[in-house]
């Protein structure tokens, strides 16, 4: 069963339901066995985890056989766990919706950014064990090679489900496509989906279409597959998909590479269908596939044991569950690297972002060559400057820098870890340096795994910042007409319009350039006076020092409209940090202000104290000792009953401003002129120039963008449901099932489960991150879009079926 895993721009997440874990059970006798290309650990005997090795080993080889153009090799390593029963396994199958173990799941693979698992018990039918972990490799080799979006979701399926029955007879003779009765009585009993709709469903389509939808998707993939390749279509097959990497038309593509139309294949697929019985295809290999002598065993320790195993469950989404695993791999081995990185990202997951640090430390520490416990401590740094969305607007100088410093060691120890690339690449945009560094950075992480949109993201991000507008429109619209990940649409799309109105805004400036050159040109000749219609000022002369008064107060025009917005119960105040001393546990400073007055000011810390900086200055440091009585600063700060009688209040924010910078009201402050003096005057009445008041807002621009981008998001309700906004209260699971208790703001609701995969869940906030769902968890104190199916109140006394839960920012409003 393939699990999804969470990113760290983390916008848009899905959140696994979980419990707490049965008992820990490494003190079986646990083995490790090396294969070529799999690390396998298990409590099953010797015997049967080379057995799984091979069985491993040889359907990839297979694959590379008859795949010779496609690279199997990954940057990704894959962990193979063994459980020698059904009850040890247990633990650590997949959960459903409701937090209830999923007893019919036999194998499962999990992908991940950094490390690939695969679980399997020895106890279970072969078919049941090895057949969806078969189906996910497939998709993960595609994905490699060429990106998920980048090829038709019918080849991807298709080909996924006929080499899900892979079979292998004396270790030589390849089963393929052999058939599979569930699909064949579903297509006979139902039409065929029209191939010009079949071939026109994305990854994204498809994930929108109801289950019964999707299935028929699934088995008529399989058929057109397993017809092609049955019918010695395979060189036709392999043109269609070079075809289709190329963004040729569909219908085209397919005419060009089978020599015939979706009319006439439509036909042929019919016959195939109704066909009572089915050949699947044999291939002897030239030798024999032996990998036996290759695999290097050992015994496995506790602590290295329940290591894996913490690193296991927080890789499906379980990071309390881990957290009991790798507190007893660290109890038996203080120094294990690989427990104290993964406890690191449990407690970044739970927001405990100190202890993160110190476990992350120590895993350096104990191990230069742990390439994930640098990214890892580099991914801390980047989360902590980050708001409800996920954004930032910059990052300190010191920071920026250690963040750069760390990823580029875990460059140099692991060169295929390709998301050390990427955040390498993101640190860089937010601080709009080196950008042409990040693209080559992310054009090698895509050479490593093509097709990662992640990845062409960002590269469209940073050529928007370069003002290569057309190259970032094109890359955006691609992604967002390709995906199916719906944070990955939602940003490109919102990139989308960004391109569109920073073109239209350079098209303005533009001509308000030609504008002011010709005003200064007829100026010079005339001597008369000249209003610029798109400009805040009006100007006579214009002579060097009228020109730089000119500057100077738009940039302090600018400067106040983008500074931050106090927040409720906070105020500002311009001045100088005379001195920051750390003592008794807080951080005091001693301000200054414009108006000669000395207030001190507090923090509990430096951490969660916002930083924003309008000069040029990279030596200004906010830490322990620090001298910035020659920095201009605007200071946020709120009073509260824990700050000290002596302290005007707690600092909460600064930014750093230049030299003769003054607060402007908006409101009551008239517009101003310049002569030719440098002398400054009120604004010609008669003058057509805008009011300062009509510059945009960008931080409202943005935020306006980013929600809109979460709503586009968001799922849409269909017939017959409804939605509201409010919280949930509790989860109660009871012998009669399992309800889902919210309140809005004027109706307590009670919703029953319909199934074990329901309710839909997503988050949309950051909020959300440590919050684990399970049977009987209490209130969540996180606004909640709930969407249901209202039903009168029968038997069991709910308001009806909870079909999505979606968790969103605290100023999100619901619009119907």
């Amino acid at each position: 069963m393939k699990q999804l895993q969470t990113r760290y721009f983390a916008v848009l997440f899905l959140l696994a339901l979980i419990f707490l874990p049965e008992s820990v059970s490494a003190k079986d006798d646990w083995l490790q066995v090396r294969s070529k290309n799999f690390n396998l650990i298990g409590n099953a005997g010797e015997k049967d985890i080379r057995k799984v090795a091979t069985k491993l080993e040889q359907f990839r080889e297979s694959f590379r056989l008859l795949f010779t153009n496609t690279n199997v090799n990954s940057p990704i390593p894959t962990n193979v766990v063994v459980f020698k029963s059904s009850g040890s396994y247990k633990p650590f199958k997949p959960k459903r919706a409701d937090g209830k173990i999923d007893e019919f799941i036999a194998g499962y693979f999990q992908p991940g950014e950094d490390v690939n698992y695969i679980t399997l018990s020895t106890g279970g039918e072969i078919a049941d064990v090895y057949g969806t972990i078969f189906h996910e490799y497939v998709h993960f080799i595609i994905d490699t090679n060429f990106g998920k979006s980048d090829v038709p979701p019918w080849f991807n399926e298709g080909l996924a489900e006929y080499y899900q029955t892979f079979e292998i007879e004396d270790d030589q003779k390849v089963k393929l496509g052999l058939p599979q009765n569930g699909h064949l009585e579903l297509l006979q009993q139902t039409k065929l989906i029209p191939l010009d709709t079949f071939f026109g469903i994305n990854n994204y389509s498809l994930g929108q279409n109801g289950n019964h939808s999707r299935s028929i998707f699934y088995a008529q993939s399989w058929a057109l597959i397993h017809y092609l390749l049955q019918s010695g279509r395979s060189e036709a097959l392999g043109k269609f998909l070079d075809l289709s990497l190329r963004n040729s038309p569909t219908e085209k593509t397919f005419q060009d590479a089978f020599q015939m139309n979706y009319e006439q294949m439509e036909k042929e697929l019919k016959k195939y269908v109704a066909k009572r019985s089915y050949q699947y295809q044999m291939v002897t290999l030239k030798e024999k596939l032996v990998f036996d002598n290759e695999m290097q065993v050992s015994a496995l320790s506790e602590g290295a044991t329940n290591a894996y195993l913490g690193d296991l469950l927080y890789h499906t989404n379980r990071a309390d569950d881990a957290e009991a695993y790798l507190q007893k791999a660290i109890a038996a081995e203080p120094k294990s690297s690989m427990a104290n990185t993964t406890l690191g990202m449990v407690k970044m997951r739970q927001k405990k972002y100190d202890e993160a640090k110190t476990y992350l430390d120590r895993a350096i520490s104990e191990d230069q060559r742990n390439h994930r416990a640098f990214y890892q401590s580099a991914y801390l740094l980047s989360r902590e400057d980050r708001d409800e969305f996920g954004y930032v607007s910059a990052f300190p100088s010191d920071k920026s820098g250690k963040m750069r410093e760390l990823l580029k060691k875990a460059i140099q120890i692991n060169p295929s870890f390709t998301e050390s690339y990427e955040l390498l690449a993101f640190v860089n945009l937010v601080n709009n340096e080196e950008l042409e560094e990040s693209i080559e950075y992310l054009k090698k992480a895509l050479q490593f795994q093509p097709g990662n949109q992640r990845y062409a993201l960002r590269i469209a991000e940073i050529y928007l910042r370069q003002e290569k507008f057309d190259e970032a429109g094109k890359l955006a619209g691609r992604i967002a007409a390709t995906t199916d990940d719906g944070e990955v649409k939602a940003r490109a799309e919102n990139l989308s319009v960004q391109v569109r109105r920073t073109q239209e805004n350079f098209a303005q400036n533009e001509k308000a350039r030609k504008d002011y050159e010709e005003a200064i040109a007829n100026a010079e000749k005339s001597g008369g006076r000249v209003v610029l219609t798109r400009r805040t000022f009006t100007e006579e002369g214009l002579s060097p020092e009228a020109i730089a008064k000119l500057r100077e107060q738009e940039e302090l025009v600018s400067i106040n409209r983008t500074l931050k917005t106090p927040e409720e119960n906070e105020q500002r105040v311009l001045g100088k940090i005379q001195k920051i001393e750390c003592k008794g546990g807080a951080v005091i400073y001693t301000v200054k202000t414009a108006e000669n007055e000395t207030l001190l000011l507090s923090s509990k810390d430096f951490q969660n104290l916002e930083l924003f900086t309008f000069i040029q200055s990279n030596n200004v440091q906010v830490g322990c000792g620090e001298n910035l009585s020659n920095v201009n600063s605007v200071l946020y700060y709120k009073t509260n009953s824990s700050v000290k009688p002596a302290h005007k209040g707690e600092l909460t924010a600064i930014s750093f401003v230049p030299e003769g910078f003054r607060f402007v009201d908006f409101e009551n402050e008239t517009e101003q002129v310049i002569k030719e003096s440098g002398e400054i005057f009120e604004r010609d009445e008669n003058s057509s120039t805008p009011n300062p008041t009509e510059m945009p807002d960008f931080e409202a621009q943005r935020r306006d963008m980013m929600m809109e981008s979460l709503k586009k998001a968001m799922r849409v309700p269909q017939s017959g449901e409804k939605r509201e906004i409010g919280f949930l209260k509790k989860i109660e699971c009871t012998s009669k099932g399992t309800f889902f208790h919210l309140k809005s703001a004027t109706t307590t609701y009670k919703f029953r489960q319909s199934s074990p995969q329901s309710p839909e869940l997503k988050a949309f906030t950051s909020e959300m991150e440590q919050v684990q769902f399970g049977c009987n968890l209490q209130r969540v104190d996180v606004p909640v879009v709930f969407t249901y199916k209202e039903e009168l109140k029968g038997k069991d006394k709910t308001n009806g079926e909870i079909i999505a839960l979606e968790f969103v920012p605290r100023s999100f409003k619901l619009e119907q």
